[in-house]
């Protein structure tokens, strides 16, 4: 929806100070915004300005190490929650564990193990802390959900509702005790193999939900999207490769009962409610960030760098990727039904920023994280504080809090 069709907006302006007790400047920055009725209903609501000047948000707590302890040393984290009293939660999908850490970063105990007993997993890669008393987890390898206490005792198990594997679980658990997961549907014959070359797939969306208690299920239409891969074959392997920088589809779950949809390369998101329909768009005069050298470069040294093959996979790849990066990096909801708004960077300017809104599409605040996060684990807000995994120049993992600024505090 672009600007032209918001009808009769009205002009709001908020003043938002930052201050030197957060690490940002003195001044202060005027945001200002339109909001008016959609055509089919709902609001669109268009940031002309958003602040340049915002709070640093540090880190108070670093939890891993390069070696020795081996409940401090981390090999593939997947997800990091945290309950009302600070305690950590972390799934490390490598070691097949969750380990619970004190709010001083100490190692508390080991809340999972690997195995197939009960309160035991496999290959979990998601987790949601509910009401401070149960981890749901998801475990692809048994193709089920586990509700564990936080002394690790199995209290139910219930098949994943929708058998797909991605390497992240980014589902969510609503205030109705529903478990949500996204399900894509192709056109594309399962087991085929493509020729060689770029390849358009469209997919369409549903979010799917099931109740525990009561095993109903009910799916959400969220819309449709194309994507575009690169395929190569070496051999007698076959290297499937989305093109690099182009737009990324993100979907995430309010609990109240709404989702956030990005699918373009614009600074848009949209609302829709339980039924699909939309009803609130956000769009800012943000505009994509160019695609630089160094990008090109970092991509080709990850994905091409093993092989001639690979290589020449890799550069033809990057040779049909966009200029620009989207505007959006990725999406994430706190305990408060925030919208957190994650902007990109590039090699060189890793993505710090995030843009806060509330559940109506009012500007709450930005804030510019001072460590680098990790590029494919969303950011988890929660009691006031901001966890986040982060990658140091070893690319050793650490986990990392931090706590959030009030809106409009320095």
């Amino acid at each position: 929806m672009s600007r032209r069709s918001v009808v009769g907006a009205v002009v709001l302006a908020a003043v938002i100070g930052t201050g030197a007790g957060c690490g940002g400047t003195s001044r202060s920055e005027t945001v200002t915004s339109e909001r008016g009725p959609l055509p089919g209903g709902g609001e669109h609501v268009h940031y002309r300005t958003l602040p340049d000047a915002i709070p640093i948000v540090r880190g108070d707590l670093r939890i891993g190490a390069v070696e020795g302890d081996p409940n401090l040393t981390f090999g593939d984290v997947r997800v990091i929650d945290a309950g009302a009293d600070g305690t950590i939660y972390v799934l490390d999908y490598i070691a097949r564990e969750i380990r619970a850490f004190g709010p001083d970063g100490t190692w508390l105990r080991t809340v999972a193990r690997g195995g197939e007993g009960p309160g035991e997993i496999t290959r979990a890669n998601g987790l949601v802390l509910i009401g401070d008393s149960l981890l749901w987890v998801q475990d692809h390898g048994s193709w089920n959900n586990l509700a564990l206490s936080l002394d690790g005792t199995e209290v139910a198990r219930v098949p994943m509702h929708v058998r797909a594997y991605g390497y992240m679980w980014e589902g969510a658990i609503d205030e109705a005790g529903r478990i949500w997961k996204e399900s894509y549907q192709t056109d594309q014959e399962p087991g085929t193999r493509p020729e060689d070359g770029l390849h358009e797939v469209a997919a369409r969306v549903h979010l799917v939900s099931f109740d525990p208690g009561t095993e109903a299920r009910d799916s959400v239409f969220v819309g449709a999207f194309v994507g575009r891969t690169h395929v190569a074959s070496f051999g007698s392997s076959t290297r499937y490769l989305q093109i690099p920088f182009e737009p990324r589809q993100h979907v995430v779950v309010d609990p109240g009962g709404s989702f956030w949809i990005v699918a373009g390369a614009r600074y848009e998101i949209v609302r829709l409610d339980a039924a699909g329909d939309t009803t609130l768009i956000i769009t800012a005069d943000v505009p994509p960030p160019p695609v630089t050298d160094a990008d090109r470069e970092r991509f080709i040294e990850q994905l091409g760098g093993s092989s001639p093959a690979g290589l020449r996979g890799a550069e033809e790849a990057l040779a049909v990727a966009p200029e620009v990066r989207p505007a959006i990096a990725g999406l994430a909801v706190d305990d408060l039904s925030r919208l957190w708004v994650r902007r990109s960077g590039d090699a060189e300017q890793p993505q710090r920023r995030y843009d806060v809104f509330d559940r109506n599409g009012a500007f709450v605040m930005s804030v510019l994280l001072d460590f680098p996060t990790s590029e494919y684990l969303p950011i988890r807000v929660r009691h006031g504080q901001l966890y986040a995994l982060s990658l140091d120049e070893l690319e050793v993992p650490y986990i990392v809090r931090a706590p959030v600024p009030s809106a409009g505090d320095g």
